[in-house]
């Protein structure tokens, strides 16, 4: 029997309102989050550093938004957690715009928006340290250096051109520099040589003609020129090129000094402050993300907890789910949009902020607009005795059957899978010169298509059945995953895309819709939850570790291979264990409409079902 209402409900406002909060919320969400691992190779993290951070993130979700929302109904102040947990949420995710700082692998926006998707550094292996593979960064207690990767060789040799130009722009000015100035450049070159990680002892004794020297030996090592290029700001490079044009003449004076050995002391001090800031950029990273995640968790949940109570309350259950689709409608259109924004945009507001910020710009306006609505989102006062938990009556339905099991073992080998594309594909499509709109019209892509085939879902599941769906879904994945290890060019992405509909949307149709977990709405819910925290957590949080380490060792292709191999061999092994773990349908018939009374013990049933149950026998 539904419950009393005690006051009065606007229907068409709390529908309004909550199809409100879905679309601005899932559109804050389509801003970044499907971009966060493009970000995270922004600053110059490796894969399995990325898939580490991912999946703590999601392990912090599937642990602390069933705590939270229980707390909220505990307490009786799910609106207050609802606010908290969005403005958590801006907390966590738009800082991380500050750790650009960090990473001189940033690009500065005078360069055009066009390249940025080609330049971003490729991961590989931990040990490399070259440009292309990883991103040096410095330790928070050092002077951070500027974002700029202009070309440090270009700047610094070519010591007669540099001359010539600074000649025709300056005139007679270069006579009037002092010897002070001189000691004062040379102690600033000196401090700068220091930072990057040479002994001070053996500094502070080199004279202007020694450093000259230096520079010549480095110069001839294109490596270590790059890595000394990585690790100088814009204004350190500027020092050094007036320092040249001074003393690039001099005579040296003796010294006793082995220049091979510096060198290699150099390499070696390079190398070590480079790991070690990368480090710390990775463990900021982590603690921020994990500390934010089991912040803001609880949002969807207690959004959707709460709007079933109150359909629930007014006994109009028909109308649950379908604000779903204005999530979808969300994911839709502002990916492609935010795209397009970035990639013909060579400098925000006429200031020195990469494109790439604007993700989280827009998803700071629509978090901002969510976080408006929710003073106003439907939120039911039910005493918090008034709705038990059926958490256990789900996990019963699901571990206590041999159907069950198979279908939560399913799940998580999918979630797994389904984790490795969803961090690593936009790698991929960088890695073949694509750029962000190619990544914003494969999610426009995958959306649409999930709208057109729950037109077909019904009538396919009455036709080839559960069993057969999810075959031909974990086939369509094994399909999809090999087509995407021989990709050749970014835009032959987008027909894998379309097969989304039926490896995620399709699949999760099939699974609800099976008659095991159909018992009652309270039920019924309680399943869905235990499903999604076996595919979104359990599933998505290993996959991403595990695909980050395998990516990094073995490469992008063999990744996507070897996840193939495991999605068409599970396939054959899941249709035939199905057949035998088929349910007793007779018992099922006679015994559903009873459970039911779990959570309605008043409600009015049709007079003659048990009857006909019964006939059947």
């Amino acid at each position: 029997m539904p419950v009393e209402i005690t006051e009065p409900v606007n229907l068409s406002r709390s529908i309004f309102i909550c199809n409100l909060f879905s679309f601005f919320f899932s559109a804050c969400k389509s801003c970044l989050l499907p971009f966060l691992t493009i970000y995270l190779r922004f600053l110059g993290l490796t894969a399995t550093q990325t898939g580490i951070i991912i999946g703590a993130k999601t392990f912090s979700t599937f642990i602390f938004a069933p705590l939270w929302s229980k707390c909220a109904i505990h307490c009786q102040r799910r609106r207050l957690v609802l606010r908290t947990a969005l403005f958590m949420m801006a907390v966590t995710y738009l800082p991380l715009t500050l750790l650009t700082s960090l990473s001189p692998s940033v690009k500065s926006c005078d360069f055009p928006v066009t390249d940025s998707s080609h330049t971003f550094p490729t991961t590989q292996l931990p040990i490399s340290v070259t440009r292309t593979e990883q991103v040096p960064v410095y330790s928070p207690t050092s002077e951070l250096p500027k974002l700029n990767l202009s070309d440090f060789q270009t700047t610094l040799s070519s010591s007669s051109t540099s001359q010539a130009s600074h000649d025709s722009q300056s005139g007679t000015d270069a006579k009037k520099h002092t010897k002070d100035d001189d000691d004062v450049l040379l102690k600033s070159v000196k401090d700068i040589l220091i930072h990057v990680g040479m002994d001070k002892e053996d500094i502070q004794y080199l004279s202007a003609e020694d450093i000259v020297n230096k520079y010549k030996l480095i110069a001839n090592d294109e490596e270590l020129l790059n890595e000394l290029k990585d690790a100088l700001s814009e204004e350190d490079k500027d020092i050094l090129k007036e320092f040249f044009r001074r003393h690039g003449v001099r005579v040296r004076r003796k010294r006793d000094i082995s220049l091979n050995g510096m060198k290699e002391t150099f390499r070696l001090e390079l190398h070590k402050k480079l790991k070690q800031a990368k480090e710390n950029l990775f463990i900021v990273v982590l603690v921020v993300l994990i500390v934010g995640e089991a912040l803001c968790s609880p949002v969807e949940k207690i959004a959707d907890d709460s709007w079933f109570e109150f359909l629930e309350q007014i006994d109009d259950m028909e109308r649950y789910g379908k604000h779903r689709i204005w999530s979808s409608l969300a994911y839709i259109f502002f990916p492609v949009i935010v795209t397009l924004v970035v990639e013909n945009t060579t400098c925000l507001f006429n200031m020195k902020i990469h494109p790439f910020m604007f993700h989280f710009y827009a998803f700071g306006f629509f978090l901002g607009l969510t976080f408006l609505i929710s003073f106003f989102y439907p939120v039911p006062s039910v005493a918090k005795s008034k709705y038990k938990s059926k958490l256990g009556t789900a996990m019963g339905r699901i571990c206590c059957t041999c159907s069950g099991l198979l279908y939560m073992l399913t799940l998580i080998i999918m979630g797994f899978i389904f984790s490795s594309y969803s961090n690593f594909l936009f790698w991929l499509i960088q890695d073949l010169k694509g750029n962000e709109v190619t990544m914003g019209v494969c999610i426009l892509v995958a959306s649409l298509s999930e709208l057109v085939v729950l037109v077909f879902s019904s009538r396919l599941i009455k036709v080839l059945g559960n069993g057969g769906m999810i075959s031909i879904s974990l086939f369509c994945l094994a399909a999809r995953l090999l087509y995407y290890s021989y990709l050749w060019t970014p835009w032959a992405v987008l027909p894998a895309e379309i097969f989304h509909a039926v490896t995620h949307t399709m699949m999760w149709f099939v699974v609800l819709s099976n008659q095991a977990f159909r018992v009652s709405p309270m039920v019924d819910r309680a399943i869905r939850s235990v499903l999604s925290s076996a595919y979104f957590g359990v599933g998505f949080g290993v996959g991403s570790m595990v695909s980050g380490v395998m990516y990094d060792q073995y490469g992008l292709h063999v990744l996507f291979r070897a996840l193939s191999i495991l999605s068409i061999g599970w396939c054959p092994v899941f249709f035939l264990l199905q057949k035998c773990c088929l349910p007793k349908q007779d018992n099922d018939i006679k015994y559903t409409r009873l459970l039911q009374a779990d959570d309605h013990s008043d409600d009015d049933m049709e007079d003659d079902w048990l009857e006909h149950a019964l006939k059947d026998k």
